[in-house]
């Protein structure tokens, strides 16, 4: 829980520090480096250690930042994952996920238009 803790805080600072072109190009040269792809089995826990961090931060994570901490968690143990940003109309809403074998991690039926895909 502690990588998951420090994944949270990791993602935090790069989405402060960098714009999204900077953010994508280090996140592409993090996956470049991984030798497998994570299974669903695997993405469920890392994603359920990120759950039981964030209960330690002291500050609101969104979709963005718990997004982010999976892949950094991920790529770290040099499993590719895919970082997704979307967003629908009719609500307008903006979403952030991961995927692993193109379907979605602890998330419904994703009703939103995939922008982004590293």
């Amino acid at each position: 829980m502690i990588r998951a803790w420090w994944a949270l805080i990791w993602s935090n600072y790069l989405l402060k520090s960098r714009n999204l072109e900077q953010l994508i190009l280090f996140l592409k040269a993090r996956k470049a480096k991984c030798v497998r792809k994570l299974t669903q089995k695997e993405a469920k826990q890392l994603f359920h250690q990120i759950q039981q961090a964030k209960q330690f931060l002291l500050w609101r994570n969104a979709c963005l930042e718990d997004s982010l901490a999976l892949f950094l968690l991920a790529t770290q143990k040099k499993a590719a994952v895919d970082w997704c940003i979307g967003t629908r109309l009719a609500p307008f809403a903006s979403h952030a996920w991961v995927e692993v074998e193109q379907k979605a991690i602890n998330e419904d039926e994703c009703s939103y238009q995939k922008i982004i895909q590293v």
